[in-house]
């Protein structure tokens, strides 16, 4: 969710709590926001809610993250199980969220996130932390049989972080002893993070291969902490493969308990449907509160 995003702008956790690390009876975590925003995108515009609820807990041993999001209305919400893995020394084994083959496609804490294609289409899996900046991990894809390979591995250099992961992952969907569907993807990402004062630079860069179809995309991007209730991301992301990009300005802030927040995103993206290029435009501004 955004709040967290925008924490790491201001390098403040969002979320402190001690559990305990022997038993299940650790109390959850609670943590969110809610507010309200306008969104106007490509001739449509309207009012909508933010409404997000997280329950973590972690008992040292289990950890899992249950999310409740309220969606365009009281009867869209529903429970979402984001995470949920065993952790017995280095290695951890479950439900996680997302793959550690993208964990160096970096970006920045805009709003409307507009990254292209980064090969990102793994979630379970065991991982094993070699050191505190390079893990291993098998994966495998929800509903699909088959096991793939991944790692991510950072670097400090003198304050600023390099990144690099990479994963490959082929595997089928069966109905009755049926293929139904096959996936085969091979991705990898480079990234780079540079403080510098009040800044943060962001640079990533993403390719690989998706059931025979090529894909490129890049990211470059900016968190400034302008005072400590005042921030702006800024990031130009494009899609190197489709030639299409998009650039998005947002500025978040900060009175009190409450946040505000104005983005605007303006440039292009290829139909899923009929693969042509169509413009993309979006503005929100809007408010809410972190818990």
């Amino acid at each position: 969710m955004k709040a967290i995003k925008l924490a790491s702008v201001f390098a403040v956790s969002a979320v402190a709590a001690a559990v305990s690390t022997s038993t299940l009876a650790a109390e959850p975590v609670f943590s969110g926001e809610a507010g309200l925003n306008y969104h106007a995108e490509s001739g449509n515009e309207n009012w909508t809610s933010e409404g997000e609820v997280n329950i973590i807990m972690d008992t040292g041993l289990v950890y899992f993250d249950l999310d409740m999001e309220g969606g365009d209305g009281a009867e869209n919400a529903g429970f979402d199980l984001d995470e949920a893995y065993v952790k017995v020394g280095a290695v951890s084994f479950g439900d996680f969220d997302g793959s550690v083959s993208v964990d160096a496609a970096y970006n920045a804490a805009v709003w409307e996130e507009g990254e292209y294609e980064d090969g990102e289409k793994t979630d379970l899996g065991v991982r094993y932390k070699v050191t505190d900046n390079f893990t291993v991990a098998a994966e495998m894809a929800e509903g699909f049989d088959g096991v793939g390979g991944a790692f991510s591995y950072e670097h400090d250099l003198n304050g600023a972080t390099l990144g690099l992961s990479a994963g490959s992952y082929e595997g089928d969907k069966n109905d009755e002893g049926n293929v139904t569907e096959t996936l085969e993807v091979t991705d990898y990402s480079l990234g780079l993070k540079v403080p510098m004062g009040q800044a943060v630079l962001i640079a990533s860069y993403s390719g690989g291969e998706i059931n025979d179809a090529d894909f490129e995309s890049a990211v470059l991007g900016a968190d400034i902490a302008i005072t400590e209730a005042f921030a702006i991301s800024a990031q130009f992301s494009a899609d190197l493969e489709n030639d299409v990009d998009n650039a998005e300005l947002t500025a978040y802030y900060t009175v009190g308990d409450i946040t505000y927040f104005a983005t605007y995103l303006d440039g292009d993206q290829i139909d899923s449907d009929t693969g042509n290029e169509v413009e993309k435009e979006a503005t929100t501004i809007g408010a809410y509160v972190s818990f």
